[in-house]
C-alpha cells in the first residue's frame, strides 16, 4: 500500500492528517506493517509502522530503503485546458493524473464558465492527484497551474517548454480539413502542449492568437466532445503514445 508523505528521509517520519486517517482506519494497518511511501517529487521508500497515535502515524525508514527518481525533461505531456463545472473539472484532473500528464494547466478563455479558485481549489486539485498518484503508481505528481489567461498560459508555455510541438483541440469543420490525427499525436516526440477549449468553443480570435503561436488543430473524433473527455482523450493518447516509446 503507498502512502504520500511530504517529507521522505531516513529515520522516523511522520504521516499526519488524511493519509494517517487513510492508514489506521481506513486500511487498519498496525504496528510491524510494511507499506510504500513516496513525496511527488521522484523520492520513494520503503517504510515500517512503529507507532500509531490518535492524529499522527510514525514510520521508520531504512537507510538503504529510499529511491530517488529523476523527472523527465522530454516527452512531457501538458494539457491546458478551460476551467469545467464543479465535479467535472475534478474528474479531468484525477484521470489526466492518473494517465501520466505531467503538467496540468487551467485557462481561462473568453467563453469558460468562472469557476471558484484561489487556495481552497488549489488544495483540492493537490488531493485529487495525490489519490490518483497512490492509485497508479506514480512518483511524481502533475504539475499544477492557473487559472490563467490565454495569453499568460501561451507565454508560459513557451518559457518552460520551449520546442514543444502545441495543438488545439478543433471541433469538426472548423479546421478546414488540417487538423492533426490521432496517429499524428500518438507519434508526437518531445514535449507537447495541447489546449482544450471551454463548452462554448475556441473564439475566432483565440484560434488566431492560438495558430499565431505555433499551435495546430487537432481532432479526436467527428464529434463534439465535453471539456472533461477531450483533455483526458488526448491525455490518453499522448501519454500513451509517449510511454510505448520508452
Amino acid at each position: 500500500m503507498r502512502f504520500y508523505c511530504e517529507e521522505i528521509r531516513s529515520g522516523t517520519v511522520e504521516l499526519g492528517g488524511v493519509e494517517a486517517h487513510h492508514l489506521s482506519h481506513v486500511r487498519r494497518l498496525g504496528v510491524g506493517d510494511a507499506i510504500e511511501l513516496f513525496d511527488g517529487e521522484g523520492r520513494a521508500a520503503k517504510a515500517t509502522v512503529r507507532e500509531i497515535g490518535r492524529k499522527v502515524v510514525r514510520l521508520e525508514v531504512g537507510e538503504g530503503d529510499i529511491e530517488v527518481h529523476e523527472r523527465r525533461t522530454s516527452g512531457r505531456v501538458v494539457i491546458a485546458v478551460s476551467v469545467a463545472k464543479g465535479q467535472r473539472f475534478d474528474w479531468l484532473i484525477g484521470k489526466a493524473a492518473e494517465l501520466g500528464a505531467d503538467h496540468i494547466a487551467a485557462v481561462l478563455f473568453e467563453r469558460t464558465v468562472k469557476q471558484a479558485s484561489g487556495p481552497a481549489a488549489s488544495e483540492r486539485y493537490h488531493k485529487l492527484t495525490v489519490a490518483a498518484a497512490k492509485q497508479c503508481g506514480r512518483v511524481f505528481l502533475p504539475r499544477l497551474t492557473g487559472p490563467a489567461t490565454l495569453g499568460e498560459t501561451i507565454a508560459a508555455m513557451k518559457g518552460d517548454y520551449p520546442g514543444a510541438d502545441m495543438f488545439y483541440g478543433a471541433a469538426g469543420g472548423s479546421d478546414g480539413g488540417k487538423a492533426a490525427t490521432v496517429g499524428d499525436l500518438a507519434a508526437a516526440n518531445g514535449d507537447v502542449v495541447v489546449f482544450v477549449g471551454p463548452e462554448g468553443g475556441i473564439t475566432a480570435g483565440e484560434q488566431e492568437v492560438l495558430i499565431a503561436a505555433g499551435a495546430r488543430p487537432a481532432r479526436l473524433t467527428e464529434t463534439v466532445l465535453r471539456i472533461e473527455t477531450a483533455g483526458v482523450g488526448f491525455a490518453a493518447i499522448l501519454c500513451a503514445g509517449r510511454d510505448s516509446r520508452g
